[in-house]
């Protein structure tokens, strides 16, 4: 069923719309985007961890020759 508004399109439209589906681009582009999105997840994880590290406070010192408590 050819849609009459697009007149001379239509064969070109069906050629391009049937390729994009043979060629199973939206598939391969939702797999590059999953792989995108996993890859910075990762990087914000990492980056995250990292500035947990900077940040985190160290006990103070302990004065020479005092016990350390036992956790």
């Amino acid at each position: 069923m050819a849609i009459s508004l697009l007149g001379p399109f239509n064969k070109v439209i069906n050629e391009t719309t049937t390729q994009i589906v043979d060629s199973e681009i939206p598939k391969k582009v939702s797999d590059v985007l999953a792989t995108f999105i996993s890859s910075s997840s990762t990087v914000v994880e990492d980056l995250l961890k990292k500035v947990r590290d900077l940040t985190r406070e160290e006990p103070p010192p302990q004065a020479p020759g005092t016990k350390q408590p036992n956790p």
